[in-house]
């Protein structure tokens, strides 16, 4: 019995330092619930799943006085849910097209209902076969009745609208503006619509090598 007992002693601790291994390892990535997006192996699991406040005895204290009704408010328990925050940490860029702040103004309420474009989430999954999870339709949201007045493209975007070529818009416009990638003004030399739901599923990148972030070599 005494061996018995010291064998559990010594393998209690031993199988603690095991999970720590996986999860602060790179065999973390093992555990995930899903694909990592391409760019993100080097990325600690904790780089987005962040440790909620309180020691894990205060957690469950504060997880079941919420349950009783002794406590306002839950609490998270592990780790705390992933945001735009965490996304930002790594992605904000000076050039962003479609900051996800102006989706929060009143005005776009309405296209919020098509797609949740307010959340760096909303369009994006990291434990996901794809990368995009939104369609190319996606711009018809705020702009179906987009007119200029000088336009730029052989087909005017007008007419492109009416005839709900939505695929066309990421055919021509990088949508986060992260690339260096001038627009065609010609609509025959636009990206394939092929080719940008391929993107959207872990496929190549349709709009160039280089980022306005990032240095070209010499």
């Amino acid at each position: 019995m005494t061996l018995r007992r010291s064998a559990v002693t010594m393998a209690i601790p031993v199988a603690f330092l095991g999970a720590m291994g996986l999860w602060t390892g790179p065999a973390a990535h093992w555990l995930a619930q899903g694909p990592i997006q391409q760019g993100h192996a080097e990325v600690s699991c904790q780089g987005c799943h962040t440790p909620s406040p309180g020691t894990t005895r205060q957690q469950v204290q504060a997880r079941f006085a919420f349950a009783i009704g002794r406590r306002d408010s839950d609490v998270d328990f592990g780790n705390g849910p992933v945001t735009s925050d965490h996304c930002l940490a790594c992605h904000a860029r000076p050039n962003e097209r479609h900051p996800i702040y102006r989706f929060r103004e009143p005005r776009f309420e309405p296209a919020l209902r098509a797609v949740r474009a307010d959340s760096c989430l909303g369009c994006h999954s990291e434990h996901d076969a794809a990368r995009v999870s939104a369609t190319p339709d996606i711009c018809s949201a705020c702009h179906g009745d987009l007119t200029l007045a000088r336009d730029p493209v052989n087909i005017p975007h007008d007419r492109l609208i009416a005839e709900e070529k939505w695929e066309s818009c990421l055919g021509c416009h990088d949508f986060h503006g992260n690339h260096v990638f001038e627009p065609p003004t010609r609509v025959q030399a636009m990206i394939p619509g092929a080719a940008i739901r391929a993107y959207f599923h872990q496929g190549a990148g349709p709009y160039g090598t280089f980022k306005h972030f990032e240095a070209k070599p010499e």
